[in-house]
């Protein structure tokens, strides 16, 4: 690392931690409107939809590899899983989205082939998707022909599916509390007992439930993002069936999905094998890496 780097970091170094650490107020403000609340047990039937990628760059192309499945809690598929492999030029990419974007779109279109095939089943009580769908609509690398198209697609599942339910691990959104840093950050310091805050958004025409929640004391907080306006009733319902099939305060069938669909480095390095794809130049090797 240059060493003007961590001159830089030392010059910084009290304003930055003053900006994470002095946040006091709002996290009173947090506190005050954290709704505590212990879930009962309550017996569901969950599905847990999530997808990977993964790729190796070789000069002139990629090699990529996609996966994506629905798990329920007994480890076993709802539906046949997904899996895309291919090669994509490195100027054939939509329109000149980078690779990582490009990927990123086809496992959300993959994800919703899962979605649209689970949600037709009545014994199912929620599915439960890995991610955020705001962060998607939001995103505007997403907002090419190809993504606007996808997210129509979304927008009619929330609307006719209120079982489908986006968790995020982590958020970058501020709209509850306005402060410096995402409000994910001020709820996780403000209390460790399990509980909730939401509140409600529209967007793009939908209404939407934003629900912060600790599904066990002393777990992390997690986002939910729900189809329609949720009352306190309903979001604690919710919170019932999701902790008593959670390990550490995650859904347990979100963890197997993505044990399930992950694709590693050495999985790539094995299909590259199976190519004889090894003996090309990569596109880091000038640079001896």
């Amino acid at each position: 690392m240059l060493f003007e780097l961590y001159e830089d970091a030392l010059r910084r170094r009290d304003e930055i931690i003053h900006t994470i650490k002095g946040n006091t107020d709002k996290i009173r403000e947090a506190e005050s409107v954290w709704n505590e609340y212990e879930p009962k047990y309550k017996e569901s039937r969950l599905v847990g939809v999530d997808s990977s990628f993964n790729y190796k760059s070789y000069k002139g192309f990629y090699l990529y590899a996609l996966a994506g499945v629905a798990v329920t809690s007994d480890d076993s598929y709802y539906t046949k899983p997904i899996v895309r492999l291919d090669l994509e030029k490195s100027k054939d990419n939509s329109n000149g989205i980078s690779i990582r974007n490009l990927l990123l779109l086809r496992c959300i279109d993959i994800e919703y082939e899962l979605i649209k095939d689970s949600k037709n089943n009545i014994e199912i009580d929620n599915i439960l998707v890995d991610g955020s769908i705001l962060a998607r609509f939001y995103d505007r690398r997403f907002m090419r022909n190809r993504g606007k198209e996808m997210f129509r697609k979304y927008k009619s599942i929330l609307r006719d599916d209120s079982r489908v339910i986006f968790v995020a691990k982590n958020s970058d959104s501020n709209t509850i509390l306005r402060g410096n840093l995402a409000d994910i950050y001020y709820f996780s310091r403000a209390s460790t007992t399990s509980g909730y805050a939401y509140e409600h958004s529209y967007v793009d025409g939908e209404d939407i439930t934003v629900a912060y929640v600790r599904l066990k004391p002393c777990t992390p907080v997690i986002k939910l993002e729900l189809s329609g306006k949720k009352d306190d009733y309903e979001i604690k319902d919710i919170m019932d069936r999701l902790a008593t099939e959670s390990v550490s305060g995650y859904p347990y069938v979100l963890r197997l999905a993505h044990e399930r669909c992950k694709i590693s480095d050495e999985d790539m390095d094995r299909i590259e094998d199976i190519f004889d794809l090894s003996i090309e130049e990569g596109s880091r090797e000038v640079l001896e890496e």
